[in-house]
């Protein structure tokens, strides 16, 4: 009882009707020859107001299932796709919560015990039956039901589940992906890393799919650089799996926007790597999230020249404005179907589970430059990119905003790395430089969209008549003077950065 079992699953949504027609598809009828057995579960999740269970990387659930009461506890555990279960099954007379056998947990249950209370509730219909797969055995799960929380005001919030599990019985992590990857080929299904429970309290805090805030993976400083870059790069797998849903099915603005940072960091951490190992399959993820990367940017940056290009946003625009404004939004309408399409696809779908077995097999732990302190290989990649943003700066011609271009790409780089190491460093040490290096970036940001504005709106101009090309020749000339005038601010914000001691120097 108190050592518990290492569950690994990958899990995957879709609509209820196309999971629904899962259980009678020829797919999972040719992987599960036994007849799948239907049963009914209603589960009770618990927590503090404070959710101190939660916070303490603890679930505690209390299940009905065929008469019978099933106490879980699980423990987050070192990776996306694993966690640590603790479960018993409670006599009629038995106390719930009951102990599990494992101090720490139970000394924590305990304690919080009398403050504990219902925070989610879930009923679901589980089909589930057994694939021998390859050389494992794999339980395939098909859920149907409903999630309900309530939120601080008492008011009820429920919504549909639809998901599919699978959980590694016996055999090997490897086949697990490799089922997971058929399984998209042959079904319209996405990656997901939500718990129900923690899909059921987003009802009532941020929707069913959550915040989409979300921080920078952190490079531990007690681990080797191997494992520290093996969990970024699995923190970068849960941040786009939990970004897609607000991309494909609620088309929130800044999804994209943080999206394409996710995809960014998970570029410059590879660059970054690139010099200290040779991993064709990590070079290979690299290029493949700047596929992905560029697919999005359309539709970012028709977000971008709506939404903040001043003259579009004056009570008197030009003439010909509306006009070319009405064709921008049928081009942004479009640029988002792109970007849909793209991060719903099932290639997507395959290089979040590429990026999260990649985690999985430990190569990075076979390279001997990444066995070294995660503080000392982080020094030398900074110092790295460090060395090429200055050399890339020395090509720009900051009277002249098209040149910046570069140095943008190379400040998003090092900043990315920068924010990914920071753990390693005090606060103090790295504050002031990473202050200067936000200020730089953004003022190059705002070139580069300044740039883009008046592309875009040619673009958008064209086949609109005379007027719209008129109005799209205003804001040309107008952002382009914008451009102009921070071209002229960034040389001193450059000049400030490199200036500023670089915190990584011991």
């Amino acid at each position: 009882m108190g050592r518990g079992a290492i569950e690994f699953e990958l899990k995957f949504a879709g609509a209820p009707a196309d999971i629904a027609a899962l259980p009678r598809s020829l797919f999972l009828r040719a992987l599960t020859p036994a007849k799948g057995v239907w049963r009914r579960l209603e589960t009770t999740y618990y927590d503090t107001e404070k959710r101190e269970l939660e916070y303490a990387g603890l679930s505690l659930r209390l299940r009905i299932e065929a008469g019978r009461r099933i106490q879980t506890v699980k423990r987050a555990g070192s990776s996306p796709v694993e966690r640590k279960e603790y479960e018993r099954v409670l006599g009629l007379a038995e106390v719930f919560p009951a102990f599990v056998g494992k101090k720490k947990i139970d000394a924590k249950i305990a304690d919080l015990a009398d403050a504990l209370r219902p925070t989610a509730h879930t009923i679901i219909d589980r089909w589930t039956a057994t694939a021998n797969f390859r050389a494992s055995q794999i339980e395939i799960a098909v859920d149907l039901g409903r999630a309900e929380s309530r939120d601080k005001t008492g008011m009820a919030h429920e919504a549909p589940l639809g998901e599919i599990e699978l959980e590694l019985k016996a055999g090997e992590q490897r086949d697990v992906f490799e089922l997971g990857r058929q399984l998209v080929a042959n079904a319209p299904l996405r990656f997901v890393i939500r718990s129900k429970q923690e899909m059921a309290l987003g009802l009532a805090d941020g929707g069913p799919y959550g915040r989409l805030q979300g921080k920078a993976p952190l490079l531990a400083p007690e681990d080797t650089a191997a494992r520290a870059f093996d969990a970024a790069l699995g923190g970068l797998a849960v941040r786009m799996a939990l970004l897609t849903p607000h991309i494909t099915l609620t088309r929130r603005p800044e999804a994209v926007h943080q999206m394409r940072v996710a995809l960014r960091r998970l570029r410059a951490l590879e660059q970054g790597l690139r010099p200290f190992l040779l991993s064709e399959e990590l070079a290979q993820l690299g290029a493949r999230a700047r596929s992905f990367a560029s697919a999005l940017g359309p539709a970012r940056d028709w977000d971008v020249f709506l939404n903040e290009t001043a003259v579009l946003q004056t009570a008197k625009p030009p003439d010909g404005a509306a006009r070319l404004k009405i064709r921008a939004e049928s081009l942004r309408a479009a640029a988002w179907q792109g970007a849909v399409e793209a991060i719903n696809s099932a290639d997507f779908t395959r290089f979040l589970i590429d990026l999260l077995e990649f985690t999985h097999s430990r190569a990075l732990q076979g390279e001997a430059a990444l066995l070294a302190p995660t503080t000392e290989l982080a020094a030398r990649l900074l110092k790295r990119s460090w060395k090429k943003t200055r050399r890339t700066a020395r090509e720009i011609d900051f009277e002249s905003p098209a040149t910046t271009h570069p140095l943008r790409l190379a400040v998003k780089r090092v900043r990315y790395q920068a924010q990914m190491a920071r753990g390693l460093y005090q606060k103090d040490q790295r504050a002031e430089f990473m202050t200067a290096l936000s200020r730089l970036q953004e003022g190059l940001g705002r070139i580069n969209d300044a740039i883009a504005a008046g592309r875009l709106a040619e673009e958008a101009a064209l086949g609109e008549g005379e007027a719209a090309m008129r109005a799209a020749g205003f804001i040309s000339g107008y952002m382009a003077a914008e451009a102009g005038a921070n071209t002229r601010y960034i040389a001193e914000e450059w000049d400030a950065v490199r200036k500023i001691k670089r915190f990584w120097r011991t």
